[in-house]
Parts: structure tokens; C-alpha cells; sequence
């Protein structure tokens, strides 16, 4: 890159302030002492092992705590009832313990093939439907579309099968004790917590608010039941609603979600809080129900923590005419209810989107906030004494992304953060992707905080910072770029997370109002980070 030109008002200076973990400096967060950067696997079966082993390692010596694992019940029990095959991955755990990672199994009871980012196809085992019928087992959506991802929390036969499951696989994998480091539980669609309200094989294009799912024989059976517990008699019911039914088998879901949503509509009435109570509730039974057999399995044999997940559904979250509406329909009426739920159940959280910033999305089409919400759902979890874990939502390849990771990870007293995925950090010959040189940078345990700061620099350009880690005196195709901030006394800062005990080179740059970049000084800066937690350095130029 090419020196264009010297300052023409005054001395051109930078400071680079290396800051140990235990500062309480302002503006600069610590990393809890426990804190993992965790990375999602392939979502499909490994063909070349070799090459996966040595992506393994790569991963270790990039800063990587442990590698999180699909373990899809499609798979292992796909024959019949209580027939399991764990053999592939116990030829999975074998690979990723010679690496020296960790593991951490997700026991995925959810279909995968029908959600974002799904590569593979691989269903519930096809014999549970022979057990039950569709209306007690499955979703059917405000349309009227089926779904079959996941079996449906109200039927009896779930936690018969979950437990089933969980059984058989502390017994198999009893030996891998000291390998895994955390178990998680698939609690619905694509694993999370919620009910398939926003599926795109049923029609649903983002940023729509998705579907109600309470439409099946069971569901409806459920509501009814909920309800004759708590109003004990149709006379109480009809006076607190103010209808006039004759029998319980009258009560039904909202038939039009659009109108039942929108501001003044029922869900503001006395039959729409107590409809929605049971629509998060029954999750919250479901989550109590597989954490109590996950425990009685669990436990004793592994000692390590157990989780679940909740999905970021961060649109519609302002949307003045149906507020809340896609969280609503995925069963989020209540966070903090929620994650009580959470805390009764002695469960990890892990919650989702947080590569996402808040930015003119907050209108219309989409009115989302994705920032907002993370930072809500972090307070929420830190003050109730929950583990926090983060993972982002969709694939990133850009900077900004891993800044808005970094900044609620570290800020926000986030115990872990799991990279999806795996596959987008090498490439299709097993080199390191710039993906992976990233998420070392800035994720990994090690990273440590970095204060720039630029004095005399005319205030009316922007100010950046474009930063490489490689071989020095020689840029890559993707450098880095950080946007500083003017701080009251004119000069130009910004904080920033590196990896530890790495060499780096710096430049300044300045843009103008149209974006040109103009070059401002004659030399890169090198220099190489100290070891996390290790003192305080200080470089002026």
C-alpha cells in the first residue's frame, strides 16, 4: 500500500495500550475466567476423517475449547424402537479426543433438513409414527400446514423416547467422561426452544411473523385442559373471558393471528394472556420435563453442565402495528418467566443471533433489533445467575460481524460463544479460511483488549484503523478495518479485542465524506501483542 501524502496541521500519533484482564479501565470488559470459544461441526457425517482430524487440530491451535456435535436421533435409532447404533460416533469421539478438544454432543432430536442453513436431511426416526396418531404427535399451523421435525411437547410418548434416548447414550458413552465438556439438549425445531412458526417449506419468508402452531387434536386438548385447571368450571371461564360457551370442547385457538396480534386485538383481552401463558407455558413444561431426565442420566456419570437453546427471533420486535408478533408466534411471550424456567431446571442457556447489529432494519419491512434483544436477554440471564453461551444465527464472513460478537461476548458476561459453523473456516482442500483468522483474533480465550488512540488528526475526516496479523511486511487481501470514535479532547480511539502473543501490523487511514481513503503516514506499525493478562504496553509514533 502506498504512503500518499503527510499531515499538513500538526503531529501525526498513535498509542497502542495493551491492557491485563483483570483492568477495570472504562469501556474495557473482562473475560470471565471460564470463558470457551466453542465451534459447531458439520452438520452431516464425516466421509474423510483425515482431513477432518486435521482440521480438529487446526482448531486447537487457533485458540478453540471444544467442538459441539449434532448427535441426530435419525441416526442412531432410525431401525426401531430402542434399537440404537452408536457407532459412527463413537468413531467421532475417538477424532475429536486425539486432537486435544473437547467435546460437547448436542443430543438432536429435531429434524434436520428444514431450516436455515440445513445441508443434510436426516428426519425423526420414521417408525415413531406408527406409534400415535399425527394430531397427538405433530404441529399444524393457523394454515392448516403440517409439521414433522420434532414431536409435539403435549404428547405423552416424548419424554418416553427422549428418556430412551438419554439412557443409551450415558451408558455408550459412559468411557468419554473426561472428553465432554458440556451436554446439549435439542428442546424443538433446529434445536431450539420454540415451535416451528417460521418454516420456510410451509411458505414463510422472513421478515413475516411466522404461524401459531396450536392447531392439532393434542394442541387443542392441551389449551382446554389448562384451562379447565385453572377456571375449574365453564361459568368462571365465561365470566373472565366474557363469552358464553355451554362446554369446554368450545374453546379454540385464535383463528385469524393477524388480527388476534395486532395492537387492541385479543391478545390484549383476558382469553389472550391466558392463551398465550399456555403456549410459552407448555414449552416451560417441556424444558422441566427433558432437563429432569437429562439429570436423572446425566449427572451422575458425566458431572458436567447441561444446556438449551433459545432463538434469537429479533424481528417484528418493533413493529407498531403487530409488536412482538414473531416472537409471540414462536412461543416467547415471557422472557424472564422463561428463563426462570432455565434456572429451576439447573440448565446452561445459549441464545442466538448475536453476530447482528441494530441498525435500519428497526423499520419497516422488518423492524428488528437484534442488538437490543441480546443485551436484554444477557441482563435477564446475568441477573438471575444463569450460565450465558452465545452462538451466531447465520454465516459471517465480515468484520463487522465478529466486532458486534466480541462486543456483547465480553460486555455482557457471556460464559462461552459457539461459531457456526465449522465448515465455513476451511476450505474445500482443508486450508484456513480469513473466517478462521478472525474468530482466532477476536473470540478466542486469549484475546486480550486493545486501546488505539490517534492525536491531530483533522476532525473532520473519519478516522480508522486497518490492522493484518501474518507475515509482517506483508498485507493480506483481507485486513482489517476498525472505525474510531472523536473523543471530546479531538483525539481519535477505539477499543479492540486481539489475540494474545501474536504479531500484528498497523496502519491509519482517513476517509473523506464521499469514503475516499487517503494514506496518511510513511511506515506500518509492527509489534506483537504480550501474553493475556501480562502487564500493560504502551507504543507512541
Amino acid at each position: 500500500m502506498v504512503f500518499l501524502g503527510k499531515l499538513s496541521t500538526g503531529v501525526f500519533k498513535f498509542m497502542f495500550y495493551f491492557v491485563p484482564l483483570s483492568s477495570d479501565s472504562a469501556g474495557i470488559a473482562e473475560v470471565k475466567p471460564d470463558y470457551r470459544l466453542y465451534v459447531m461441526a458439520p452438520l452431516g457425517q464425516i466421509t474423510d476423517w483425515d482431513a477432518f482430524r486435521a482440521e480438529l487440530e487446526l482448531l486447537k491451535e487457533n485458540g478453540v475449547y471444544a467442538i459441539t456435535t449434532d448427535i441426530w436421533w435419525g441416526l442412531v435409532e432410525s431401525e426401531k424402537d430402542n434399537q440404537f447404533d452408536w457407532s459412527y460416533y463413537q468413531k467421532y469421539s475417538e477424532a475429536v479426543e486425539a486432537s486435544g478438544l473437547k467435546w460437547v454432543p448436542i443430543l438432536s432430536t429435531h429434524q434436520c433438513g428444514e431450516n436455515v442453513g440445513d445441508v443434510c436431511s436426516y428426519p425423526i426416526p420414521s417408525w415413531l409414527w406408527k406409534e400415535d396418531s399425527a394430531e397427538n404427535m405433530a404441529f399444524k399451523s393457523e394454515s392448516g400446514d403440517w409439521n414433522k421435525e420434532v414431536l409435539a411437547p403435549w404428547w405423552e410418548g416424548t419424554s418416553i423416547q427422549y428418556e430412551e434416548l438419554y439412557r443409551s447414550f450415558a451408558k455408550n458413552f459412559s468411557d468419554k467422561r473426561n472428553l465432554i465438556a458440556k451436554i446439549y439438549l435439542s428442546a424443538g425445531p433446529a434445536g431450539e426452544l420454540r415451535y416451528p412458526s417460521y418454516q420456510k417449506t410451509n411458505g414463510w419468508k422472513y421478515p413475516g411473523r411466522g404461524e401459531l402452531q396450536a392447531y392439532t387434536d393434542g394442541a387443542k386438548s392441551d389449551f382446554r385442559l389448562s384451562m379447565k385447571e385453572k377456571y375449574a368450571s365453564i361459568t368462571k371461564l365465561n365470566v373472565a373471558w366474557g363469552k358464553r360457551y355451554t362446554n369446554w370442547d368450545e374453546i379454540q385457538p385464535p383463528n385469524n393471528g393477524d388480527e388476534f396480534f395486532k395492537v387492541g386485538g385479543a391478545i390484549d383481552t383476558a382469553f389472550g394472556i391466558d392463551f398465550m401463558k399456555w403456549y410459552q407455558g407448555t414449552l416451560e413444561k417441556h424444558l422441566a420435563s427433558i432437563s429432569r431426565l437429562a439429570h436423572k442420566h446425566f449427572d451422575r456419570v458425566f458431572k458436567v453442565p447441561i444446556g438449551a437453546k433459545i432463538s434469537g427471533v429479533h424481528w417484528k420486535m418493533n413493529d407498531p402495528f403487530m409488536p412482538h408478533s414473531a416472537e409471540y408466534s414462536a412461543g416467547y411471550y415471557n422472557y424472564s418467566q422463561l428463563l426462570d424456567q432455565f434456572k429451576k431446571s439447573k440448565l446452561a442457556l445459549t441464545f442466538t443471533c448475536l453476530e447482528m447489529g441494530d441498525s435500519a432494519a428497526q423499520t419497516a419491512p422488518q423492524y428488528s433489533s437484534p442488538k437490543t434483544l441480546v443485551a436484554q436477554i444477557a441482563t435477564l440471564a446475568t441477573k438471575k445467575g444463569l450460565s450465558l453461551n452465545g452462538e451466531n444465527a447465520l454465516a459471517i464472513n465480515d468484520v463487522g460481524s465478529y466486532d458486534n460478537i466480541a462486543e456483547m461476548v465480553f460486555n455482557y458476561g457471556f460464559d462461552g460463544f459457539t461459531f457456526l459453523r465449522m465448515s465455513y473456516l476451511f476450505d474445500d482442500k482443508g486450508n484456513p479460511t480469513a473466517e478462521l483468522r478472525l474468530l482466532a483474533d477476536k473470540l478466542q480465550s486469549k484475546s486480550i483488549p486493545v486501546t488505539f488512540t490517534v492525536d491531530n488528526v483533522p476532525a473532520t475526516r473519519g478516522v480508522y484503523l486497518i490492522g493484518d496479523r501474518g507475515e509482517i511486511g506483508r498485507w493480506n487481501p483481507v485486513d482489517y478495518e476498525y472505525k474510531l470514535t472523536q473523543s471530546e479532547k479531538g483525539n481519535w480511539s477505539g477499543t479492540f479485542r486481539l489475540a494474545a502473543n501474536q504479531s500484528y501490523q498497523f496502519k491509519f487511514i482517513m476517509k473523506d465524506e464521499n469514503g475516499k481513503i487517503t494514506w496518511q503516514q510513511g511506515e506500518n506499525k509492527n509489534l506483537t501483542t504480550p501474553m493475556a493478562g501480562k502487564g500493560a504496553y504502551t507504543s507512541s509514533w
